[in-house]
């Protein structure tokens, strides 16, 4: 493969924010031609400096990659739908410096393949992390109504279900609503 940083376009030391904008105008640009063989050039290069940047943390020292704010290279490969990519760079950034918006962006990324037991957990971490942050509440009980079905999952207390009671109330119900309109669901004898 050719240098990538030759087939961004950008100079060797090029920061965070120059290695996107000289990938988001090449995908552009390429895309509206629909010259896929470019393309695939340009997402290996990315990918090249990308996984370089994490190898030789001292390349990109000047930017400071991840700090508690810039996850702005994740959300963009997430947006992408380059769920792998993601992946590489949630899992590349060190124990001690994941906050509350690097579970939330993991969360995200396991959602999207179908992980809910997994994404459920690492929404409920980035809650507890930042309880002030409604963008993870609502993520969190999201992620919980889609776990659970949509459907309310609590029980009346002491009663685990319907009884015959409740089944044959239904019935007298239903009777009278029919025999109202003219019918009978349960004809005498």
């Amino acid at each position: 493969m050719t240098n990538p940083y030759e087939v961004l376009g950008i100079p060797q030391g090029a920061s965070s924010e120059q290695i996107n904008a000289a990938y988001k105008e090449l995908l552009r640009r390429y895309q509206s031609a629909g010259m896929y063989d470019k393309i695939d050039e340009i997402n290996q290069a990315y990918d090249s400096i990308i996984a370089s940047a994490h190898s030789d943390p001292s390349q990109h020292r000047a930017d400071n990659r991840y700090s508690n704010t810039d996850y702005s290279d994740i959300r963009a490969q997430i947006k992408a739908g380059r769920l792998d990519d993601a992946q590489m760079l949630l899992d590349g950034i060190p124990e001690g410096r994941r906050d509350a918006q690097w579970y939330y962006l993991k969360g995200t990324v396991q959602q999207k393949r179908g992980w809910l037991e997994e994404a459920a957990k690492n929404f409920s971490t980035a809650c507890s992390m930042d309880p002030s942050n409604n963008t993870y509440k609502m993520a969190f009980n999201k992620i919980n109504s889609a776990r659970s079905g949509g459907y309310r999952t609590e029980r009346r207390s002491g009663n685990s279900g319907c009884s015959g009671c409740d089944i044959c109330s239904g019935l007298l119900c239903a009777d009278c609503c029919c025999e109202c309109m003219g019918g009978d669901l349960i004809p005498c004898c």
